[in-house]
């Protein structure tokens, strides 16, 4: 009689300890939660490497159209009288390169930064 009243403390320890455990796990979402993420942050990298790349290259070529906007306003200024903006005809073009150069090189770099990124986890529905 004792071992069988053993028995079924032991088993209602058990499953009590069973439980509890499942309990925490749920809500900590610890190992099942962490797996998810890895793999759903691993395919999504290179989406988003390729995201920021287009990014990248759209704000090239756009810093690129207004150096050459500005350039063709200076031109039209100097052959329509005004003789100051020579100099501007010439360093102009180079600063605006110079200047969508280090953009571009500064964007590239921080493509996989900004690929590797964490997205905000949605909101958990509340349950009423």
């Amino acid at each position: 009689m004792r071992k069988r009243v053993f028995g079924i403390i032991s088993l209602l320890l058990a499953f009590c300890f069973l439980v509890a455990s499942i309990s925490y796990a749920a809500e900590k979402g610890t190992a099942g939660g962490k797996v998810k993420n890895f793999w759903r942050r691993l395919f999504n990298y290179p989406a988003k490497v390729a995201e920021e790349s287009v990014a990248t290259v759209s704000n090239t070529g756009k810093k690129g159209t207004e150096v050459i906007a500005t350039e063709v306003k200076t031109v039209g200024e100097v052959t329509s009288g005004d003789i100051a903006k020579t100099k501007e005809l010439v360093t102009e073009p180079i600063t605006g390169a110079a200047e969508t150069a280090v953009q571009a090189v500064e964007s590239t770099v921080k493509i996989p930064v900004e690929a590797a990124k964490e997205e905000p986890a949605p909101a958990a529905p509340e349950n009423k």
